[in-house]
């Protein structure tokens, strides 16, 4: 089943990220979200294309669990990495098309 969103046809992916530096990725992706676990200490959330930072999230100092969605897809031209500290968010769900998946 193939998931349309802003007109789409590629097939979207959910990929869960428990460590602190990941490959999500590799390729041409279009992020377009993600849902994350944080805990009572504040800390950032990052997607990166390679290297380049191209989305930060913060995440106060409160045990919690949340949902950001883009409001356009953000395209990652490399690859789709994640970064963050366990001791400040303990897992993110990243949700993508593009790169393999298309």
């Amino acid at each position: 089943e193939k998931m349309t969103t802003f007109g789409s046809s590629q097939d979207g992916v959910a990929t869960n990220v428990t460590t602190e530096t990941k490959t999500i990725q590799t390729g041409r992706t279009r992020a377009y979200g993600l849902h994350y676990v944080g805990t009572a200490t504040g800390g950032v959330i990052e997607l990166k294309d390679g290297a380049t930072s191209k989305v930060k999230i913060d995440h106060g100092a409160v045990a919690e669990s949340k949902t950001v969605i883009f409001p356009t897809p953000i395209l990652f031209k490399t690859n789709l990495n994640s970064a963050f500290t366990t001791e400040q968010v303990t897992a993110i769900t990243v949700f993508h098309s593009g790169g393999n998946n298309s």
